[in-house]
């Protein structure tokens, strides 16, 4: 099953010339319009420059809304709770909540990457899986900066204002949330996933810089429906939670660029159909 790693590798989420899709949309109703970014959390050197529909969506804004808010979560403080929070205080290590198989997988594919076992090992299931996503994609050289980083950087260079769909501590919640299954699953099939990880990088990259929600929900929902509770927690819980907000950005004077991770977007719980559901016009933006 492709589960965590595959969501993961969604924030790693080239067509050629002329004009392609991409994975921005202007939302509108009732004269009042936002414009809906499908985002990649980390990303390439090569990835850059993003699609011009990019620039375009945020040169008409003058704000931004991000998932959560990323100055809080970046912040000294911001890092420091989440470290707390998902590493084990009172003694525990994986080694005594993984079955022996598991965490002899687990051990054999740490030594491998050269990684020490042992600061593995602090970390609960949820969080291991995306500190060894996330090693992968640096061995990769898919680490570097991702779309929200970079609009949240030219955020602050041009005084526009910023914002988080959620609060630092509803982010961390959703990770708390993936410590609480089943921890056998969370690591074995993320290790399985792994040797995967290099061949999908260019699927998933085509299916996000081109706007292809259909694709990235062939490539990455129906596996995870599979563990019905994390497609809960990651897509659906979240999805509708931010509905509303989106739904009053047309109350005020503000014109507002949305970015969320791209699998956001798709599937029958994705924010797209869920606006169509409203009445909501949607406009894919071009390159």
């Amino acid at each position: 099953m492709r589960l965590l790693t595959q969501f993961f590798c969604l924030s790693l989420l080239l067509l050629s010339s002329t004009v392609m899709a991409a994975s921005v949309w202007k939302v509108s109703k009732e004269g009042q319009h936002f414009y809906l970014a499908g985002t990649v959390h980390l990303l390439s050197k090569t990835d850059y420059p993003l699609p011009a529909a990019y620039d375009s969506a945020f040169n008409a804004s003058n704000q931004l809304l991000f998932e959560t808010d990323l100055n809080a979560l970046t912040s000294p403080a911001g890092l420091s709770k989440m470290m707390q929070q998902n590493t084990y205080s009172d003694g525990k290590t994986l080694q005594q909540v993984l079955s022996p198989e598991v965490y002899q997988q687990l051990k054999a594919y740490a030594t491998a990457r050269n990684m020490p076992i042992a600061a593995i090992s602090r970390f609960k299931p949820g969080f291991a899986a995306m500190m060894l996503a996330s090693v992968e994609m640096q061995r990769l050289g898919a680490a570097e900066t991702g779309v929200d980083m970079h609009y949240m950087q030219l955020a602050q260079q041009q005084n526009k204002h910023f914002a988080g769909l959620e609060t630092m501590d509803e982010h961390l919640a959703v990770l708390d949330g993936m410590n609480q299954l089943d921890p056998d699953l969370t690591i074995s099939s993320t290790l399985e996933d792994m040797h995967k990880v290099e061949g999908q990088l260019a699927a998933m990259k085509q299916a996000w810089r081109s706007g292809d929600a259909a694709k990235l929900e062939q490539l990455f929902l129906a596996d995870l429906k599979q563990v019905p509770q994390l497609y809960e927690i990651l897509l659906v819980k979240r999805n509708h939670a931010w509905l509303p907000q989106l739904q009053a950005l047309g109350n005020d004077e503000h014109t507002t660029m949305v970015l969320v991770g791209a699998l956001h977007l798709a599937g029958e719980d994705g924010l797209l159909k869920l606006l169509q559901q409203q009445g909501y016009a949607l406009t894919q933006l071009t390159e």
